[in-house]
């Protein structure tokens, strides 16, 4: 090891040079900054948990006061089972992800969907309809379907998120147009009365950003504004 100023050959332990006096910087002594991966994952799983044992704290109180209420009041369920399927929905899909430090959204989906679902199950019997299975089943099925498409695409394709956005758009246009025929055969509602123009807003944004995807500099503007 040698002097910064001078060149002097210096010994092994001084402090500072002994010709010029010049402090000794040792770089393997200097102070190391602590990185994202090793100061973030903790401070995130501790500041999730909390929140979901007070959630969870939550709905358990409001589910037993909606069941005192009802039987107290009418010795039966009634309008308090809407209120326990919604605190089930709830409680499914924004309380539970958080007592997970990475929930894997390729599962919380389907799950959120699969109670959405049973929810939509219960109102239906509940009330006597019949809009579960030519409605509400094929509809939750194919949002549960593009979403989780989505999500596991974004987590294992690299590359190309403009076109994995671009064929997701018109997609999503499509499935408007499923969801107002699927209205129409269930209820007898008029045909295309919304789901056009919810289908020209998200196929000119489709066809855009796949166009853009092969424009090179087009494409890395907008990877670099929306999508790191």
């Amino acid at each position: 090891m040698y002097c910064v100023k001078c060149g002097v050959r210096l010994q092994e332990g001084v402090r500072a040079c002994p010709l010029c006096g010049t402090p000794v910087w040792d770089p393997e002594e200097a102070p190391r900054e602590r990185t994202y991966p090793e100061a973030m994952p903790r401070q995130s799983r501790e500041s999730t948990l909390p929140g979901a044992v007070a959630l969870t704290v939550l709905c358990a109180v409001a589910a037993a006061v909606v069941l005192t209420v009802c039987f107290r009041l009418y010795g039966a369920l009634r309008w308090g089972g809407y209120v326990l399927g919604g605190l089930g929905l709830f409680y499914v899909t924004a309380v539970l992800p958080r007592w997970f430090r990475r929930p894997r959204g390729e599962v919380f989906v389907p799950a959120g969907h699969a109670a959405a679902a049973l929810f939509a199950l219960y109102v239906c019997l509940h009330t006597g309809g019949t809009w579960f299975l030519p409605f509400a089943l094929p509809v939750l099925g194919a949002s549960c379907l593009l979403s989780t498409a989505l999500l596991c695409l974004l987590k294992y394709v690299r590359q190309g998120r403009v076109y994995i956005f671009g064929g997701f758009l018109l997609l999503l246009g499509g499935f408007t147009v499923l969801v107002e025929g699927l209205e129409h055969l269930a209820f007898g509602t008029p045909m295309f009365l919304w789901s056009l123009y919810s289908l020209t807003g998200f196929g000119v944004l489709g066809v855009f950003l796949l166009i853009a995807g092969m424009i090179p500099r087009l494409r890395q503007a907008l990877e670099k504004r929306f999508f790191f």
